[in-house]
């Protein structure tokens, strides 16, 4: 009975750094350094210690290299809530396995090792305490491990803690309906004094799931004092050097390098560490700065972060740079650091990039870059936007076409008009919003409004849309796009009104406009949803249009004009996405879209491109293009005067759509 009370007893508030030593023991088949926890060989966690105690940061978020002992403190760090703070813990990885491997091998052993804290966590599967594989139960509260591949887990109950695993493998878009991570967030949402720790390495520059949380806060970096000149810098993977032999036989992969002579050289005297010197100028710098009272143990902060003033109290503690070069554990050293880079190098020059990527990603903690892929500015973007109003057609515009995205709660629409030699111009970007899934909501109505009014163009009076490309891929809302597409169809019939859905499977192969498959004649009775609303389904060549649109966006294409006047998120969301390999689809490079980011301006270009691509623009020669051109002028010729002011014709019916010349040129 007095063990049981003891577990119900508040225990006193102590930190983390002096809890650890006297509570946690590391079992020997899961450290070369088994016993008790030694804060002595982990001084770059001080100030995420301080961080992860604190009452004010709600979140915390390391970007780190692969082996430093992360994992074992997140152990650690849950263990003594369920002692001195009990609440339920939800951990966030990648897969269900990895939780589960997760409990088998870190924390499972680490409380059957460590007694103050087995009489508290019965880790035990013990179906009568509530136990399972991915869940242990203890007075007040409990840890579940979920995967981030199943919307029930990352929806399941509130929790006042949660631990993220990994960010950059977890799911994005879990069951359509979302990231994964962003659901977790919301199981915290309403608890006092909750806590989000997310740590990581980083995978793609600007695709990085880490690399967002990291830019939300202080993002800390931990300079290093150098013992010689006393200066400090945060360490550098360009400040390793090691020697080469001056003759003999080269090694089949290090060649005449010789990696165990590795020393790191100090840039402001040039002073050289061995890895003693190294780890105990590590060490001094984190216990210098403690024993003078900074709670953060020499880590320094480099910005205020998005979410609050610079005079504020931080919400949220981020670090970074945490690479390799840091470790201080007995055993390790900078010589297996330059033999990875060495075998990296060696690879790469066959033709292998991914061991560079793994460097990059495991060893320095920082995300790849890739050489390839030019990063379009949206601020630059912006400054070349141009002076004409929006739903206007410019001079040069002689067709104009229509992309429409469905999201669940609003329409996001681009309007843009096409010329000679595929030049084009924006004439609206904007959405609509309204309950999308039923097809009787305004929202539909105002699309209407919109997309088959008649546009003042600069030259020939007005001008009409030609085709309209809107995405029914989402099953939910494809019902109220198949009733709206079938309808339009024949109240507007001389505009081409399509119902798309990019190609899964497309990864740069498929043409960006293609003809709806025929039905197959060998099987009469097989339908699907589109044949049922009796309408036709294009499939649109995303990663091509996406490409195409890239070289035009950078000015290497046909030129891509865009109205200042249009809603300022614009330029930020048609440069949302980034074409990168994926580990999804094993290495292939895709456009994926950034973390934090909408992208519906992109995907709204790409289906008034295929619309413009569904009316040949294309392939339009000069004597088509001035056939449309004077058809143009030839209805402003004898179309009726300009109408009063609008107060006027309040009375007047609207004008009924004229036939888009492109149809006719084209039939």
């Amino acid at each position: 009975m007095k063990e049981v009370r003891k577990t119900w007893i508040p225990q006193p508030k102590i930190p983390l750094i002096e809890w650890l030593p006297e509570n946690i023991k590391l079992p020997s088949e899961d450290s070369d350094n088994a016993g008790y926890y030694r804060v002595d060989f982990v001084p770059y966690f001080w100030g995420v210690m301080h961080a992860l105690d604190s009452q004010v940061s709600w979140m915390v978020v390391m970007q780190k290299a692969a082996q430093i002992g992360w994992t074992v403190l997140l152990a650690a760090d849950i263990c003594k809530v369920a002692v001195t703070d009990p609440a339920r813990v939800l951990m966030l990885f990648p897969k269900d396995s990895k939780g589960q491997n997760f409990m088998d091998e870190k924390f499972v052993k680490i409380v059957e090792g460590s007694p103050n804290v087995a009489r508290v966590i019965d880790v035990s599967t013990s179906r009568k305490l509530g136990n399972r594989s991915t869940r242990k139960v203890f007075p007040g509260g409990e840890v579940r491990t979920v995967g981030s591949n199943s919307v029930s887990n990352v929806k399941s109950t509130t929790a006042k803690r949660g631990y993220v695993e990994e960010p950059d493998d977890t799911n994005k878009d879990v069951g359509d309906q979302g990231d994964s991570i962003r659901h977790l967030r919301e199981r915290l949402k309403r608890m006092r004094n909750k806590k989000l720790i997310i740590g990581g390495t980083p995978a793609v520059a600007d695709l990085s799931q880490v690399e967002h949380y990291t830019k939300l806060g202080t993002m800390r970096v931990l300079p290093v004092t150098c013992h010689d000149c006393g200066e400090s810098h945060v360490l550098d993977w360009e400040n390793v050097s090691w020697l080469e032999k001056e003759g003999g036989t080269p090694h089949p992969v290090f060649g005449l390098n010789q990696p165990e002579t590795a020393v790191y050289t100090c840039p402001k005297c040039g002073s050289a560490w061995d890895d003693y010197r190294r780890q105990a100028n590590i060490l001094q710098t984190c216990k210098t700065a403690w024993e003078n009272g900074d709670d953060f143990a020499g880590w320094v902060k480099t910005q205020c972060g998005e979410d609050f003033a610079e005079d504020e109290i931080e919400p949220i503690e981020t670090f970074m740079e945490l690479s390799e070069l840091y470790v201080c554990i007995p055993g390790t050293g900078l010589a297996e650091v330059v033999r990875d880079f060495l075998e990296a190098e060696h690879e790469a020059k066959s033709g292998d990039e991914s061991a560079r990527i793994v460097f990059q990603n495991n060893k320095l903690g920082r995300p790849y870059k890739y050489a390839a892929n030019r990063l379009l500015d949206h601020e630059k973007l912006q400054e070349t936007a141009e002076d004409y109003p929006e739903l206007f057609c410019p001079a040069g515009g002689l067709l104009v076409t229509v992309g429409i995205d469905v999201q669940h709660d609003r329409l996001a629409i681009t309007i843009r008009a096409f010329g000679r030699n595929e030049e084009s111009w924006q004439m609206h970007w904007g959405e609509i919003d309204g309950d999308t899934v039923d097809k009787r909501d305004s929202c539909w109505d105002a699309l209407d409004k919109l997309v088959f009014q008649g546009f003042k163009h600069e030259r020939f009076g007005e001008i009409y849309a030609s085709a309209v490309s809107i995405d029914s891929s989402d099953g939910t809302t494809s019902g109220a796009v198949y009733e709206w597409v079938r309808t339009r169809e024949k109240k507007y019939r001389r505009v081409l009104v399509m119902a798309i859905k990019g190609d899964s499977r497309d990864f740069g192969s498929k043409e960006i406009f293609s003809h709806p498959r025929k039905a197959e004649v060998s099987k009469p009775t097989r339908t699907t949803k589109a044949d049922r609303h009796q309408v036709k389904l294009y499939m649109v060549g995303t990663h091509k249009a996406k490409d195409l649109i890239a070289r035009r966006l950078l000015g290497t294409s046909a030129y891509m004009h865009s109205s200042k006047h249009v809603r300022q998120d614009y330029w930020e969301q048609v440069t949302a996405e980034v074409k990168a390999p994926s580990k999804k689809y094993s290495g292939r490079e895709v456009w994926q879209k950034r973390p934090g980011k909408s992208n519906e301006g992109l995907d709204t270009e790409v289906y008034a491109l295929h619309a413009a691509y569904a009316m040949e623009v294309q392939k339009k020669t000069e004597k088509k293009w001035s056939i449309l051109e004077a058809r143009l002028g030839q209805r402003t010729l004898f179309s009726e005067p300009d109408q009063p002011p609008a107060s006027k014709q309040s009375t007047r019916k609207p004008p009924r759509p004229a036939q888009p010349v492109g149809s006719l040129l084209d039939s």
